[in-house]
């Protein structure tokens, strides 16, 4: 797929930061980025900001939490067997330590169960049941599963097994008849707070128990934020708090086997924030599940000491090596598939020589390469196992309840879940999926969406950028903040990273940037150094041989055609399709250049050469020329350029005039459009 071809959403000029804003404590940019996402006011910004522990909600609100204190209290005045049964990510694998720490605590004997991921797959079985009746266990706690494993629970039942179910999957129409269900989603739940991570529901059943959050916070924060941040759960909310507290303890007091995983991975000393677990420490412990390894996650987050915690950390990065070798295999070869036929709708693609254990990593990479949703299948002993990703604002779930007469099973979330198929069936599916997808395509399209456009350099400055870690934890929900740079230089191009990368300066109004622009080559940048270019980009302070400096982290480049669109629009041409609903200017800002030019005196003088400068604040404009060309259509003022200068005069004239009377104005709204008058 060639790059660069998303579409970009900017906003229509550079931010205007309220009075407020600016006699606040708040520096302009950090201002700037709390207007655009609707915290424009002060108070409002203290409130979106906030991430301490007056966010936390009352565990007994999540429906029969109640029920499952009871039944867990009676286990300890019986002393009976406990086994927590988790999923094999690392949300099930933290929330499985979690709890086999807190009950080991409380001289409770407990054990842990993760299926295997090859031989029985996601969830409840039957089988695993049994064992562990066999075993003596006489109460099944689940974490991060279970949700959807009625018959299972009644098999329980038969065996003289108790289960307590806690996930945080969507709910089915008929819940299990456990001794309780705990889930923020069940349709009947009062909690306030709907998106906690399988280890966040598992944490507050600890907080019931407790009969508070303090403790347990101070002990697991860390195992918490550990999960909720590789779960992609929203960072909003309660879970911004848990996941703040949690990065604030794995800075100054981790675990002990974290703090070996850092080291090993070699972040120990550099700066901790969410994309350090995200990207570092979740994939090392997710490597043990897809490996069928989970004993050396467990271990890892069990150990008591540094010395213990080395080995499995050891071992946890050694599986990531391998798990990446065998992603690269299923990349590479799902990508050498469609290279021949372009994909238009859901990808769904099988084989039997993928390992299944890394087909999900391969399904969010080629749903963000292709921009559609994917769905990738490995087939073993006549039944094949899937891992789906979505892409944009399409509802995965929706889509496989609507095609589950194709499925033996699924579930999951809108943007990932998990499904079995007969491989028999996968061409009437795929057919029903695609069916669904162009029957119910998301309003709006995915596109990359800039909330503040930059047009002055010095927003970029140090402390306007150091203030941005205030939004931290940044992460699903509460992204690092996306801002546009328009009309900019391309002073310099080099390749870093064996070339899988580049370095780059820009200039803005005489500042230059550093930037760094990941997974693209100097060959597919589609610009070439002296020209003019409009970047997407995240500011972050960037610090080497103990100097700080501000750097552009670049999540898109486009040529910028600024000054070769302003000349052509000037000159009466016709605009294209997009181009109209990009550029047509509203009333208020029809109404602002005309008050600008009459603000002037009736005469403006610009560098015609130099459009991609800005003008008027606008960091498109094209809008202003179209503006100006409305204006001339109506006689109310005249254009001449002389010495590469555009002049604009205004004309007297009497009365009002309406837009409406303008061709082009027309031609962009329509003769229903707004009917503003344009000499007021």
């Amino acid at each position: 797929m060639a790059v660069g071809q998303m579409e970009w959403k900017i906003p229509h000029c550079a931010p205007e930061i309220s009075e407020a804003f600016l006699k606040s404590e708040f520096t302009p940019l950090l201002a700037a980025v709390l207007q655009a996402r609707g915290a424009d006011t002060p108070e409002k910004a203290r409130k979106y900001l906030t991430r301490d522990e007056s966010l936390l909600c009352d565990p007994l609100l999540l429906t029969d939490m109640e029920r499952a204190v009871s039944r867990i209290e009676l286990a300890l005045e019986k002393k009976q067997k406990l086994a927590v049964y988790g999923d094999y990510d690392v949300d099930g694998i933290t929330s499985v330590c979690l709890l086999l720490d807190y009950f080991s605590g409380r001289g409770l004997e407990c054990e842990a169960y993760i299926p295997d991921r090859l031989d029985e797959g996601y969830g409840v079985n039957t089988k695993a049941l049994k064992v562990l009746r066999d075993r003596g266990v006489d109460l099944v706690i689940t974490v991060d599963c279970g949700i959807t494993a009625t018959a299972e629970t009644e098999f329980a039942k038969s065996l003289g097994l108790d289960i307590i179910i806690t996930d945080h999957h969507e709910c089915p129409q008929s819940l299990p008849r456990a001794e309780a269900v705990i889930n923020p989603k069940r349709p009947d739940s009062a909690y306030p707070f709907g998106e906690l991570a399988g280890v966040g529901v598992a944490f507050k059943l600890v907080c019931a128990l407790e009969g508070n959050s303090r403790a347990p916070l101070g002990r697991y924060a860390d195992l918490v934020a550990l999960g909720t941040i590789a779960d992609v759960m929203p960072l909003v909310g309660e879970n911004r708090a848990l996941v703040y507290r949690g990065l604030e303890k794995l800075k100054t007091n981790p675990l002990p086997g974290l703090a070996a995983l850092l080291e090993e991975s070699g972040t120990a000393n550099k700066p901790l924030s969410a994309n350090t677990v995200g990207f570092t420490l979740a994939p090392r412990i997710n490597a043990a599940g897809r490996l069928c390894k989970t004993e050396v996650s467990i271990k890892l987050l069990l150990s008591k000491n540094r010395t213990e915690a080395e080995a499995p950390a050891k071992e946890l990065c050694a599986l990531n090596r391998r798990r990446q070798e065998l992603e690269t295999e299923v990349w590479e070869e799902a990508m050498t598939v469609l290279s021949t036929d372009e994909p238009k709708g859901p990808i769904v693609l099988g084989s039997d020589s993928w390992h299944p254990g890394v087909v999900g990593i391969a399904a969010s990479r080629l749903s963000e390469e292709y921009r559609l949703p994917t769905i990738m299948i490995c087939f073993e002993n006549g039944i094949g196992k899937g891992s789906c990703r979505s892409y944009g604002e399409f509802n995965l779930f929706e889509a496989l309840t609507a095609c589950s007469e194709h499925l033996e099973s699924f579930g999951g979330h809108a943007m990932a879940a998990g499904l079995n198929i007969k491989p028999e069936k996968i061409d009437n599916f795929k057919k029903a999926l695609g069916e669904y997808y162009l029957s119910n395509l998301p309003t709006e399209q995915a596109a990359l969406k800039p909330e503040v456009l930059i047009s002055d350099p010095s927003l970029l400055s140090m402390d306007d950028v150091r203030s941005l870690s205030e939004l931290e934890p940044c992460g699903s929900g509460n992204e690092h903040p996306c801002m546009c740079m328009c009309g900019a230089v391309l002073e310099s191009v080099s390749p870093i990273g064996n070339g899988k990368h580049l370095k780059m300066r820009i200039s803005k109004k005489g500042t230059i940037f550093d930037c760094v622009f990941f997974s693209r080559s100097a060959a597919n940048l589609g610009a070439n150094e002296k020209e003019s270019v409009d970047i997407c980009f995240t500011p972050q302070i960037n610090e080497f041989h103990s100097r700080q400096s501000v750097q552009l982290l670049i999540c898109d480049l486009r040529s910028s055609e600024t000054p070769e669109n302003c000349h052509r629009i000037l000159e009466s041409a016709e605009l294209k399709s997009d181009e109209i609903m990009r550029f047509r200017p509203d009333r208020e800002e029809l109404g602002s250049v005309w008050r600008r030019i009459v603000a002037s005196g009736g005469r403006l003088v610009m560098q015609s050469e130099r459009f991609s400068e800005g003008c008027f604040g606008f960091e498109e404009p094209e809008r202003l020329c179209l503006c100006l060309r409305i204006f001339h259509e109506l006689g109310l003022v005249e254009l001449t350029r002389v010495n590469g200068r555009l002049i604009c005069t205004s004309v007297e004239t009497r009365g009002k005039t309406e837009l409406t009377q303008s061709p082009l104005y027309r031609a962009l709204w329509g003769n229903d459009g707004l009917r503003p008058s344009a000499s007021e």
